[in-house]
């Protein structure tokens, strides 16, 4: 990760629930290309564990992981008041009725509607600025 001086504020942290590692490396990198920090948690158990000690701007959860559904984690995410999406190959209508207001994006997706989804999540409608060249 490149240091830079110049940055106002802190990057958004977020944290990423994926339990596939190349997929997760992935979208890791396409979160931190659009200005977040990237916490990977790879189990409902981990991600818990991360949010008890830390603190978080949005997430990015998969659905099925090794340890059981996210949800749990999503239940947690509702209690804090931080945003989050879905990001999985399980049916959209396998959500609880209290997590349908986050939004779904369904596997397989393409980076840019990672990026635009979670941007969205995140109440910020474009990526963020450029430095100047």
């Amino acid at each position: 990760m490149q240091s830079n001086n110049e940055r106002p504020a802190p990057l958004p942290r977020l944290l990423l629930v994926e339990d596939q590692l190349d997929l997760a490396d992935l979208m890791e990198q396409a979160l931190t290309d659009e200005g977040n920090e990237i916490a990977h948690a790879n189990s409902v158990f981990e991600a818990l564990g991360m949010l008890d000690s830390g603190h978080f701007d949005g997430a990015v959860l998969d659905v099925e992981l090794r340890d059981g559904v996210v949800f749990p984690v999503a239940d947690r995410l509702l209690e804090l008041g931080i945003p989050y999406l879905f990001a999985s190959a399980v049916y959209d209508q396998l959500v609880p009725v209290r997590h349908r207001r986050a939004p779904f994006l369904a596997k397989p997706f393409h980076v840019q509607g990672l990026q635009r989804a979670v941007r969205e999540a995140l109440g910020r409608t474009a990526a963020p600025p450029t430095p100047p060249h």
